[in-house]
Parts: C-alpha cells; structure tokens; sequence
C-alpha cells in the first residue's frame, strides 16, 4: 500500500508523521558515531521512535495523500482510515507489520512494539552516506611454546664449544701479548649496550603504544583515518551523481497545530494564550493556518526548544516549519 510510502517520504522533512487512529512516527537527530562492537564509523542519522498514544487527528498525512494521489481530503481520509483498519487487524493476529526504510511493529496484549530498520538513514543531509569498517591491525596471537625433545647430543655440543672458547682465548693471549691491548673487547661490549639499549627502548615504545590504543578509543579511530582508510571514506563522503541546490531558510517555526478553519485556529489559539503561550497565526500555501508557539532565525536553536517542549511539556505534538 501506497500510505507507507507516504509516511516515508513524510519522515524525510518532519519531525514527526501521526497516523490517525494507529500512532505516530517521531524522529530525533543523531550526530555521527564510532560503533565499538561492529567497528564502524556511522554517520549522522535519524532515530526513530513510535507512540501509539500520538493516535489524534491530525491533517498532515490526510493532505500529502491527497495531494499525491489528486484526490479530494475526505477520500485520502477514507484510504488511512482502511490502511489503519488493515494494520490493526493484522497485529491483533500476531503479525509484523514492515514499513520499509523504518522499520516494524509488532503487537503483544494491547501494546504495539517498534523497532528501527537500521540499515536505512532518513536524515536528508547524510542522504547517501554509508557507514565506513575500520581497517584496524588484527591482534597479535601468540603462540605456544613447542616443547623441545631431551638430545643427548647436547653435553657433546657443549664441550666441543667450550674447546672452541679455550683455544680462541689462547690464540688472543699470545697475539695481544697476554689481552694488553683490549680496545677491541671495549668496543664489543659498547656494542652489545647500545643493542640492548635499542631494544628496551623497542619494547617500552610497544607496550606505551598498547596502553594508548587499549585505553583510548579516539587513538583507534586516528589511527584508522590517518594510516589505513581512504579519506572520503573516513569523513562519509560520497560524490553525488548531480549536485542539487539545496534551499535556504531564513525561519523556522514550532507549529503545535494545523487547521483549516480560521475558527478553529483561533480556539486553539486562546487555549494556547491561557497557558503562558505567545501564538502566532500563519497561512501556507495549501489552504491550511498554522499556529506557531514559537520562531527562531537558527535551526540549532527550534531543534533545542522542539526537544524540550516534547520531553517536558503537555504539548509534545509539536513539529518544525522551515521557511524563507
């Protein structure tokens, strides 16, 4: 069915889509993150939530089906009102019901559970962008000592090597006369030092470098966009087949209703007035008025205001109207 399709298209640049009578689809933004357990940078993306108590009546979906099917309010009306009679009977039989690209509802007694395609990103401006494997070293695996075979042959190695040791420092003694000039043998241990030397400072540089990366989880990512991940990759990049012009918006608007009679918009309005609220009126271009509890210049700043009033006010049906 079509509606589906509706909602998703609806999700890409509301806040939020209520499906009368069924509940309704709120999306938070997430910024860009590293999953630890899949090894995977992710870019930004929207979380989506369902609540089946955001059930009221509400024209936002009635009249973008409406205007893509070209037919009439009270007919688009109609086809959600089946689309929602279908659902419902299907989860009352214990079926998932998918809504590509969101996700799945499933109902248990009287409770109507959801949980998110992940796979899918509905946020327009991370629109292409996948989600990028860190390339980090494969541990090293130790191996197990190989236990060596008892040769009776060694004490035979032994002796013959110490006869070789006799007869070199014997063969030194006469040459040197009897090791007095021992320059060479200072020589050899200065060597062996600075061997020595290099290699403790190899391990402790190792063991540093496995302390960092053990215990910050930044050195990881650094390390894996710095020496082994392409850089467009990395940063989510992907070149577009065309680049589109996106629009600018100079207002952003927290809308807390949408009406299409004046008389109606009013009513809410006073009942907004009574509760401490400054509403103010504004007519689109589809017929319908607004009611605006509050504007804002910076986007930044309406996304702020829109989570708090959700989180801790009476009105949590409240959504974003960008305009220039």
């Amino acid at each position: 069915m079509k509606i589906k399709i509706y909602i998703k298209e609806l999700l890409f640049n509301n806040q939020g889509v209520v499906i009368p009578g069924l509940g309704g689809f709120v999306s938070e933004y997430e910024p860009a993150a590293f999953d630890v357990s899949k090894n995977k940078f992710l870019p930004p993306s929207k979380k989506i939530t369902f609540n089946q108590e955001y059930s009221y009546h509400d024209t936002l979906l009635i009249d973008f089906v409406a205007k893509k099917e070209k037919i009439d309010t009270e007919q688009s009306k109609k086809l959600i009102d089946e689309f929602v009679k279908d659902t419902k009977h299907k989860l009352r039989k214990g079926e998932k019901v998918e809504f590509q690209e969101i996700g799945t509802l499933w109902q248990t007694r009287a409770q109507i559970h959801f949980e998110q395609n992940k796979e899918s990103n509905l946020l327009t401006d991370s629109f292409g962008l996948k989600s990028v494997k860190a390339n980090q070293p494969a541990p090293e695996v130790k191996k197990p000592p190989i236990k060596q075979k008892k040769s009776y042959k060694k004490p035979i190695i032994i002796s013959s090597m110490l006869l070789v040791i006799a007869i070199g420092i014997a063969t030194t003694w006469y040459f040197s006369d009897g090791f007095s000039d021992c320059n060479f043998m200072a020589i050899s241990q200065q060597e062996d030092q600075e061997k020595a030397d290099n290699k403790l400072k190899q391990i402790t540089e190792r063991k540093l470098d496995s302390i960092a990366k053990a215990d910050s989880l930044k050195a990881i990512i650094v390390h894996s966009i710095d020496n082994n991940t392409d850089k467009k990759d990395a940063l989510f990049y992907e070149e577009p087949a065309e680049q589109e012009i996106k629009p600018t918006y100079s207002q952003f608007h927290i809308i807390a209703g949408s009406f299409k009679k004046m008389a109606n918009a009013e009513k809410f309005s006073n009942e907004l007035r009574n509760k401490g609220y400054n509403p103010q009126i504004i007519k689109s271009e589809e017929n319908l008025i607004r009611i605006a509890i509050y504007s804002y210049t910076d986007e930044t700043e309406a996304l702020k205001q829109l989570y708090k009033l959700r989180e801790s006010s009476e009105i949590k049906s409240v959504w974003i109207l960008k305009s220039n």
